[in-house]
């Protein structure tokens, strides 16, 4: 065991920090009597991961899954792929507030964020009413099929009436090429009526009217005919193609996809909003308060200091005629401040770091690590500077 002597050693706390908004705003509210107030730490990253609805991302398994969206289940009474029904439950500005009440040291002024935040889960719900519940996705497998090959799919269908209209433009070639129509220059009609007179005498009257009408635009019938079929191709394959995209869209894995899209734009607000809270992040005691309520803060800019004194670092240089490694029990002794015939005051701790004094060989840059707690309380204050002549040091190698 070794002795030693404090050049300049004094006490700092093992935790310090000054809080600060990560967002520039108004602090609406803040309490006046912070200082010396003792808080409580709040695990707020621990809360924003506990945020509801929770975003996610479709799980390798459902990528792979190309059967039924309901997976042979009831739709209403199971959920497809994890989505209820009813709206699952969402932390709004109320709830935020109300969780966060008893915990807040400051708040920003976060009317406008709070109106988003509202207004995306309004969103949310009726996305998830008409597109996300069961009933949703029940109508739009019953409507547009479960899968592009399904045969009662709308490109199905779509396939039927190409078909059907690819038919007809063929019979339609083939009568006109039996006919020998080709180019139509004029269009005649013709009209025929029959009347039969009774009377004195009888007679029949038959009459035949025939009509030429020239100057109109001639027509092809028979290239008319494919000009018909290949427009309603044309509008076929792009009906097809949005089809397509629309049976794609409800399958299991992009439903889910579409539900973590709605749910993130929530999220990304939710933290936003929690973001102008302000709460302590260890045990500890206000020391300090930067900023008012009412005040303009930036973003980073410093508003309340927290410490926490349970534990205390002791900093400084001490004298050592002896070597001093990591670990080494350190045991301090002082009368605190000097007070003449005052009570000794005892701490023990654990070398945390050490470094040789440059200009001095015997002289030593240490942080020694203590417990600060006592039955009565702390047993040194913060920033406390130890007394040359009153404190005594001892150095035992572990």
């Amino acid at each position: 065991m070794a002795t030693a002597k404090a050049i300049s050693l004094s006490v700092r706390p093992v935790q310090s920090a000054d809080l600060c908004y990560p967002v520039s705003g108004i602090i609406e509210y803040q309490p006046e009597e912070l200082l010396g107030l003792s808080v409580t730490a709040y695990d707020l990253t621990a809360y924003r991961q506990k945020l509801e609805p929770e975003p996610l991302l479709p799980a390798p398994g459902d990528l792979l899954n190309q059967g039924p969206v309901t997976g042979g289940t009831t739709i209403g009474t199971n959920p497809v792929g994890g989505i209820e029904g009813d709206v699952p439950p969402i932390h709004g500005p109320s709830s935020i507030q109300s969780d966060l009440d008893n915990f807040v040291l400051s708040r920003l002024r976060a009317d406008d964020i709070a109106a988003h935040l509202t207004q995306a889960i309004a969103w949310y719900g009726l996305k998830h009413s008409a597109d996300q519940s069961d009933d949703a996705i029940e109508k739009r497998i019953e409507l547009l099929g479960e899968t592009t090959s399904d045969p009662n799919s709308v490109t199905a269908l779509l396939g039927r009436l190409s078909n059907l209209l690819r038919l007809r433009y063929e019979t339609l070639r083939d009568h006109y090429v039996q006919d020998s129509i080709g180019v139509i220059a004029e269009q005649t009609s013709q009209a025929s009526s029959f009347a039969n007179t009774t009377g004195a005498q009888t007679f029949d009257t038959n009459t035949t009217t025939t009509t030429t009408y020239s100057g109109r635009e001639y027509e092809i019938p028979l290239h008319d005919n494919k000009v018909r079929w290949l427009r309603s191709e044309i509008a076929l394959r792009q009906e097809k193609l949005a089809a397509f995209r629309l049976v794609k869209l409800n399958a299991k894995e992009n439903v889910l996809r579409e539900k973590a899209m709605t749910t993130a734009e929530i999220r990304k607000i939710q933290l936003a909003y929690v973001d102008t809270f302000l709460v302590p992040p260890f045990d500890g005691v206000i020391t300090a308060v930067f900023r008012h309520q009412g005040d303009f803060v930036t973003a980073g800019q410093p508003v309340l200091r927290i410490e926490n004194d349970k534990f205390v670092y002791l900093i400084g240089t001490i004298k050592c005629r002896a070597l001093i490694r990591v670990g080494d029990k350190v045991t301090v002794s002082t009368t605190l401040f000097g007070a003449i015939g005052g009570p000794t005051v005892e701490i023990e701790g654990a070398v945390c770091a050490v470094r040789g004094h440059e200009p001095v060989d015997e002289q030593w840059n240490v942080i020694v690590r203590c417990d600060n707690q006592a039955g009565t309380g702390r047993i040194l204050p913060l920033n406390y500077s130890f007394d040359f002549n009153s404190t005594e040091i001892e150095v035992e190698a572990i």
